[in-house]
Parts: structure tokens; sequence; C-alpha cells
């Protein structure tokens, strides 16, 4: 898949299925046909209860934001430049996480925010993540963003280009709060 376009065709979908009602019930409901053309846009999503429940206050200073970005949306460099102006206006610093749901650091991180750890929420405070997953966004274009270990977080400038400032899952040992939150609080606080 090209990194920065949604213009390549998608991996085939599997049409096999043991069970025919299931898969009837699949057609039926979502007819191939329909499935593959032009899919509707999906919306940016909040990723953790914080972000959906609260709305971000830019004078609180344990508001954050965090959202996943979709490839149906357009290209990366287009949707980074967009979602920074909204950084922007919250008066928050953007980042964009490379991660993907099978990935064991990014599922800790994301049980520590859900759980509302202290130091993750304090490490998180400020910033405004931009969420893409590897599988639906490919591994990087070796220029822009070179993707080797997730998570892997960019801090971005206003236009939403990388500045050069990057971390990745390697910076911390266990995957426990302890662990990860103080690396990220200095990384996303000090550049």
């Amino acid at each position: 898949m090209n990194f920065f376009n949604n213009k390549e065709p998608h991996a085939q979908k599997n049409s096999t299925c043991n069970y025919p009602a299931f898969f009837l019930a699949c057609n039926f409901l979502i007819p191939t046909s329909q499935q593959d053309e032009n899919p509707l846009p999906i919306p940016p999503e909040p990723a953790t209860v914080q972000a959906a429940l609260s709305t971000p206050q830019i004078d609180s200073p344990t508001s954050f934001t965090i959202l996943r970005i979709h490839t149906q949306n357009g290209d990366l460099l287009t949707q980074l430049s967009a979602e920074t102006q909204k950084a922007k206006e919250l008066n928050q610093i953007p980042f964009i996480e490379f991660d993907a749901t099978w990935c064991p650091p990014c599922q800790s991180i994301e049980a520590s925010l859900k759980a509302e750890d202290p130091l993750t929420l304090k490490a998180f405070a400020g910033i405004y993540l931009i969420r893409a997953d590897v599988d639906e966004w490919g591994w990087g274009d070796g220029q822009t963003f070179n993707v080797e270990a997730i998570p892997v977080y960019y801090q971005l400038d206003d236009s939403g280009n990388p500045t050069g400032a990057s971390i990745d899952g390697s910076a911390w040992n266990e995957d426990i709060p302890e662990n990860f939150a103080p690396v990220l609080d200095n990384f996303f606080h000090t550049h």
C-alpha cells in the first residue's frame, strides 16, 4: 500500500466461510459490491476514555487529546496538517504514534490510560496524539516516517511534518507505567 494516499487497492478479502448462514448474513447486511465502492470516511475517533468523555480544556494542566486517523479519510500528510491545526487551537503539542492492536507495549499504554494511571496521565498532559495503525497505514515510506518498531512517536511541527524528534518502545524496559511514563513524559515535554 502506498503510504501517502488511499488510491492503492486494498488486500483481497477472504470470501470463504465455514458457516454459510453467517456468510449470507454478511453479504445481506454489507454486500461485497457496496464494501468495495467508495467507502465512507471514518471520522477520527477518540482513543481513550478521557478523550472521549471530556472536552479538552486549554487551561487544564492534565488535558490531552488522543484520536485515530484512517486511510479512508485521505492521505497521511493532509490529515496530519489538519490535526496539527486543531492541536494548535487547543494549545497542545502534536505527535503522531504508529501502533497496532497486537502490539504489547501499545496495549500496556492504552490500558494505563484507560485506568487513569497518574504517571501516564502526567506524561500525556498537554499532548495532542494522533494514532495511526501500521496494519492500515503501513510501516512508513523511509523518508518522512521510518517505522522500524512500535509504538513509535514523532513530534510534529505546525504544518504536520515531523520535527526530527522521535522515540519508540525500545526506550524503556518492561511495559509498565513506572517504566514508560517517565520516558514518554521526558520526550513529550522537552522537545
